[in-house]
């Protein structure tokens, strides 16, 4: 073990759970098991210390290494930092330090897409307290919230790491299932109390109570809130100034989609093309994060989206301040992600840069916007013209992407650092001089002056001229066929280079580390100038959807009422865009008929009418302009959805139980604000448990007295009766086109049932083979043919016992099927044969 790798050592027994970047020189250096990771992960050669290769190594060059952190952060490893405090003078060990540790949520890369997200969460019974931190943004909200409405805002926030209490990681596994168990991290439990968390979450945020950002004394999120805040700083080395105040994440504000929602109606995440893709039409980075958050977190307050509809309908009447509006925003930076990076410390000048691009073109966006109902968005934003002269005077017009590259600082900023840099530029000038006088001396033509990093500056002479060199000549290297000398004029001329390079870099230095004061004085305000560009760009790009599909504006209220008029499914909309889409209505009341009982094929749209009919809702909520003639709806607080098979092997769970778990959430959680969109309950067992349980769900939506807004699509056409004894209940279906060749979806929904499934003409129109479609054929005359029971409203059937077949007769085939006619005596054979003959008598007497 060397002095340079027990160094080593230390620093990776401090953090045991990180791989170490260990610096030397022009590398970051990994030894040992984190070598071996290192070489696998990023694909880079496994090379050995010692010639016995018992001490592996691996390494990545310094600038090049936030590339690399990005591949081990995506793999989901920690990286400490450990870099080089002083410089090497090749006489004592060079000593190092760990100055950031990255991991998955704290990661903030120079470019968007993959950024980290923080949670720390408290499991309580059937509550969770819960904090998200975005480290890019400094967004930092807090909130205690139910257990279901928990996994969806987990869901929606996307943590790459969650904080939670040592010994309490197994418990929040149990409440939050769907996350991967390896982003739990255990924090010492001390750390999220709630009591010491709020007392230093004041001083910190610099506040007497923390009810000066809407917090409640005493509120048990506060405890989660102060342990991630913590950790961020404490992985960061104190550097997070960016986060400046904490936030209670209103609950009752934002309709309510929770992670089974979010993922049947693919909202932004999905195999195809999703809502956020269809809408994307963004220009800026921060835009890109504020659709994808109104999408997951549609409003409630009819006044809030009211005021979107104004903004966005400014836009759509009005082309040319969009059009220059957008091209504007596509010259902005990303705002809220530079002033992070700087806070972080893991910034560059190019930060800096971005934000005196976009500080720049801020006053024109202020002027467009004037007269115009926009106007209250860059009202918002606090004056920031200083900080724009101090950025456009000091920082050089492309500065480079790091500080020791030189160059950040523009010439004639500062007297003294032009004057040094007037000294460095003359000095390849000086030096040719100097060269031209030494030949001119020697009467050696060749000779010549240069400069490496290991020996300085020399005057090289070809060894055939050597007795021609002058006596003040001191040899400083002997080459193959040269000798190379200093002389005290070149020594002198070296010493006011260094000295001019590195007075260089101290200025600039110091004079980008004042202007990076001034940036972070600003902070807040340079927050609300993003949060100003976020708003803009995502209503700009709704506008032009909006404008380009001829979309309307829904009147928006808070009844219950739910009318939509010649809706359009806006995904599947745009990628058939050369299909015309069938438009059709949904109309519910929660007075009247709030309960749409969907028939029809498989294959003839009843799922995309279903999606549409959400995403509609969705679309309303955030403000948006819809695909449809004409809506009028009621806000709703929560939407609830059962569509598509899948299962959970992982978890133990099949398709159907999948399917049954969904469908007892939604039961339980309804309200008389919700809409609850079901496809195909009970596909995932037997026909006669599927039915059973579908009519029985049915039923209970029905007769609950929360009276949720349903749209309920289903293949067991028997259902269908069911509106013959509710008023609550309508009938649709969706309509077929019966010919000599088979059937034709036509994809509208009309007010009618279906009087059948159309199953094996989907199985015709899929390619099965003809043999198997007539053999099917005729299985399905044959058990149309049997009897079966469903009692209508005019039969004698006592309330709440609807049979939908008969359950005695069906027990006397069963018992029937399994006798072993082989095990019985005589005797026991005559006294079964006669019991069978009793009961079915009475079966048949019963009917």
């Amino acid at each position: 073990m060397t002095p340079m790798l027990r160094q080593y050592v230390q620093w990776k027994d401090r953090y045991p759970d990180c791989l170490l970047f260990f610096r030397m020189g022009d590398f970051f250096e990994l030894f040992f098991d984190d070598a071996r990771v290192a070489s696998s992960v990023l694909d880079i050669t496994l090379t050995a210390r010692d010639g016995e290769r018992q001490i592996p190594m691996a390494g990545v060059p310094h600038h090049a290494a936030e590339g690399y952190l990005a591949r081990l952060i995506q793999a989901g490893y920690k990286v400490a930092l450990c870099d080089q405090i002083t410089e090497p003078d090749g006489k004592t060990l060079v000593e190092r330090s760990v100055v950031r540790i990255v991991t998955p949520g704290t990661y903030v890369p120079e470019e968007s897409g993959s950024d980290g997200g923080l949670a720390g969460l408290v499991v309580d019974g059937e509550w969770i307290s819960l904090a998200f931190l975005q480290p890019a943004t400094g967004c930092f909200e807090a909130v205690t919230l139910p257990l279901d409405e928990a996994r969806g805002r987990v869901a929606a926030f996307a943590p790459k790491e969650l904080l939670v209490p040592a010994g309490s990681r197994e418990k929040a596994l149990r409440a939050l299932p769907d996350v991967a168990p390896g982003r739990f991290q255990e924090r010492a439990r001390e750390e999220f109390d709630v009591v010491s968390g709020e007392r230093w979450l004041c001083r910190r945020l610099g506040v007497a109570s923390l009810r000066a950002f809407g917090i409640e004394d005493g509120e048990r999120a506060t405890g989660p809130a102060a342990a991630t805040l913590r950790y961020l700083e404490e992985t960061q080395f104190g550097a997070a100034l960016h986060v400046n105040r904490l936030s209670p994440l209103l609950r009752q504000a934002f309709l309510h989609l929770d992670a089974t929602t979010q993922l049947n109606l693919e909202l932004v995440d999905g195999e195809g093309p999703t809502l956020f893709s269809t809408l994307n039409r963004c220009r800026t980075a921060s835009g890109r994060r504020f659709l994808r958050q109104a999408i997951l977190n549609p409003l409630k307050d009819t006044a809030a989206i009211g005021q979107r509809q104004e903004h966005i309908g400014a836009l759509v009447g009005d082309h040319p301040l969009r059009v220059r509006l957008q091209e504007l925003l596509s010259r902005c930076r990303d705002v809220e992600r530079s002033l992070g990076r700087l806070s972080l410390r893991v910034g560059s000048p190019r930060d800096a840069g971005a934000l005196r691009e976009t500080l720049l073109l801020w006053p024109e966006l202020v002027s467009l916007c004037q007269g115009t109902s926009l106007e209250e968005l860059t009202s918002e934003v606090p004056d920031l013209d200083g900080l724009k002269e101090r950025l456009s005077t000091a920082l050089a017009e492309d500065p480079p992407r790091f500080l020791r590259d030189g160059g950040v600082i523009r010439d004639g900023f500062d007297d003294e650092l032009d004057r040094w840099r007037t000294l460095s530029r003359e000095g390849d000038a000086g030096l040719e001089a100097l060269a031209a006088s030494e030949r001119e001396r020697t009467g050696i033509k060749s000779l010549k002056v240069g400069y490496n990093r290991v020996f300085g500056y020399y005057i090289e002479v070809s060894k055939v001229h050597l007795d021609r060199i002058p006596d003040d000549y001191v040899r400083k290297q002997t080459l193959v066929g040269a000798e190379r000398f200093i002389t005290d004029e070149l020594k002198r001329f070296e010493e006011e280079m260094a000295r001019a390079g590195a007075e260089i870099a101290r200025l600039e230095e110091s004079l980008y580390g004042r202007l990076l004061v001034d940036i972070l004085a600003e902070g807040r305000s340079l927050q609300l100038l993003g949060e100003a560009l976020a708003r803009l760009d995502f209503e700009a790009a709704l506008a032009e959807i909006a404008w380009e599909g001829r979309w309307v504006c829904p009147e928006i209220h808070d009844g219950y009422g739910l009318e939509i008029v010649k809706g359009r499914h806006p995904v599947v909309e745009r990628a058939l865009a050369e299909i015309p889409f069938t438009a059709n209505d949904v109309i519910l009341d929660s007075f009247g008929e709030r309960i749409v009982l969907l028939t029809g094929p498989n294959m003839a749209g009843k799922s995309t009418y279903l999606r549409m009919a959400a995403l509609l809702m969705i679309l309303a909520q955030m403000g948006s302009f819809l695909p449809a003639e004409r809506a009028r709806l009621g806000v709703v607080d929560r939407i609830f959805t059962r569509i598509g098979a899948r299962d959970e092997l992982a978890r133990g769970r099949s398709t159907f139980m999948v399917e049954m778990v969904e469908t007892a959430d939604i039961l339980h959680n309804v309200t008389d604000r919700s809409l609850v969109v079901l496809d195909e309950i009970g596909r995932g067992t037997s026909t006669y448990d599927g039915m059973s349980i579908a009519w029985a769900v049915l039923e209970y939506l029905v007769q609950t007295e929360k009276r949720p807004k349903v749209l309920f699509a289903t293949h067991f056409h028997e259902l269908t009766q069911l509106a013959d004894r509710y008023p609550e209940v309508v009938n649709w279906s969706m309509a077929v086109e019966e010919g000599g060749e088979g059937i034709v979806f036509l994809h509208q929904v009309v007010a009618r049932p279906a009087d059948r499934s159309y199953g094996i003409e989907v199985a015709r129109l899929a390619g099965l083979p003809k043999s198997v479609i007539a053999r099917a054929q005729e299985l399905l005359d044959l058990f149309e043919g049997e009897e079966l029971l469903i009692p209508r409203r005019e039969e004698a059937t006592p309330p709440g016992q609807l049979s939908l077949f008969t359950v005695a007769a069906d027990g006397l085939v069963e018992e029937i099927a399994a006798l072993d006619p082989d095990g019985l005596t005589p005797l026991q054979a005559m006294e079964k044969l006669y019991e069978l003959r009793r009961r079915c008598r009475e079966v048949r007497s019963s009917r």
